[in-house]
């Protein structure tokens, strides 16, 4: 189209599947260069491809798996930002390739700029005279926190749990309540470690090849259970093997296998165990139950769910009740399940908020939920009679409670994004 908007044209259509993003300019102006990305099921594919100014034939300058954001410089380079393959995917570096005149081909291999490592790189852009590189500097990190659980029923001045600039995610405690489980990609993939109330440093609890997640405790406390990654693992289709190892240390011995989505919870002293997987194709939740040694028992109870968000839940501390939130019907409300006779009913929180985690009571007579809204993120405290308190609020985001079993303290996840402009020179 023209400078004010007039004899629009279309260049180019994109194919069932296909998307368009973040057009740039050649440096002679004859072509444009755009992000083309591809999904087929739950695969997709990532490029950069040119087009002539006058329509025509596009070409396909490069795949770039977990590409972030490009511009074409007037030296005729393409620099880029692309993820880092696993296991450091959550890395994002700025590369360079060189393109050929004519636009249609790279004139050589592609060339790493930076080796940065937590941080995604986006909006790339070159100022006028091409000596400085211009883009946003962003990262979302989450922190493990801790709160002691007033006798009155209130919650203390939270404290930052781990110090490491990574992602921190609670998933256990010990069951004297002095030790926390949980993982974190502080290594460049997702590992295992342990840290105990009064230590400021994590030791690392199970550090292998892959990614593991989740570490849960098995009903006698004797084995710690949590979720491997295997190969293909970050596709939605593909498995994840539910390992155990004992709490003592020792070699990893698989339970089960089951598809990416699934969680699980045991009860302290009381079995069995309980598995969440999500059956896609019926947009169902299913609950089992499963021994940690002997595996699989027996399908229990199927709820509708959304499997794009599976909803947040826990279990009792009898190992008798689910509690759920976050399913799409009930945004405000706790939805609790029997497990042995599949009754249901649900405790309204009467907020606007919607609720995004939970976690039973050390005493099973109430929850603790995290609360997001507009305004405010918020830990709540909600009574078995629907009594609603309001324990702690935020400006940024709260999640994944876990009450400690002795109904001392509470570990929470508090998440920040930061994003700022930065620039560079000789590069």
């Amino acid at each position: 189209m023209g400078a004010d908007g007039e004899s629009p044209r279309k260049l180019l259509q994109a194919a069932p599947g296909d998307r368009f993003l973040q057009v740039q300019w050649s440096p002679k102006g004859e072509r444009i260069a755009y992000i083309k990305t591809h999904t087929e099921g739950d695969k997709s594919e990532t490029a950069i491809e040119t087009l002539p100014l006058a329509g025509g034939v596009s070409a396909r300058i490069l795949n770039i798996p977990g590409l972030g954001s490009f511009c074409w410089s007037a030296d005729g380079r393409i620099i880029y930002s692309a993820e880092e393959p696993p296991p450091n995917q959550n890395d994002m570096n700025l590369w360079e390739v060189p393109v050929e005149r004519s636009g249609v081909e790279t004139s050589g291999p592609p060339r790493r700029i930076t080796s940065w490592v937590g941080l995604s790189l986006l909006d790339l852009s070159l100022s006028q005279d091409g000596k400085r590189l211009i883009f946003v500097k962003a990262g979302f990190q989450r922190d493990l926190y801790v709160a002691e659980l007033n006798s009155n029923g209130g919650l203390g001045p939270p404290r930052r749990f781990t110090l490491e600039g990574r992602n921190d995610l609670p998933s256990a405690w010990t069951l004297d309540g002095q030790r926390l489980f949980f993982y974190s990609d502080r290594t460049g993939n997702w590992d295992i470690f342990r840290q105990g109330l009064r230590e400021r440093r994590a030791q690392d609890f199970v550090l292998v090849s892959g990614e593991q997640i989740e570490p849960r405790l098995s009903p006698d406390a004797s084995w710690v259970l949590y979720w491997d990654y295997v190969e293909g693992g970050k596709e939605k289709s593909a498995p994840m093997r539910l390992m155990r190892i004992p709490i003592s240390g020792g070699a990893p011995e698989m339970v089960l296998q089951t598809a990416r989505g699934a969680s699980v919870r045991c009860a302290p002293g009381h079995s069995p165990c309980i598995l969440s997987e999500p059956d896609r194709a019926n947009g169902e939740l299913v609950f089992s139950s499963f021994d940690p040694q002997r595996g699989r028992i027996a399908e229990l109870i199927r709820l509708a769910a959304d499997p794009a968000g599976l909803p947040a839940w826990d279990l009792s501390p009898d190992g008798s009740t689910l509690a759920i939130v976050d399913l799409d019907e009930h945004k405000d409300q706790i939805r609790l399940v029997e497990l042995e006779s599949g009754s249901a009913r649900a405790v309204s929180v009467g907020r606007s908020a919607r609720l995004s985690g939970i976690s039973w009571s050390a005493d099973g007579r109430g929850w603790f939920v995290t609360s997001s809204s507009a305004r405010e993120a918020a830990i709540l405290h909600v009574s078995s009679n629907g009594v609603v308190s309001k324990l702690w609020t935020t400006s940024t985001s709260v999640g994944t409670p876990l009450a400690s079993p002795d109904g001392r303290n509470l570990a929470f996840v508090v998440s920040a994004y930061n994003s700022n402009a930065w620039n560079i020179e000789n590069f």
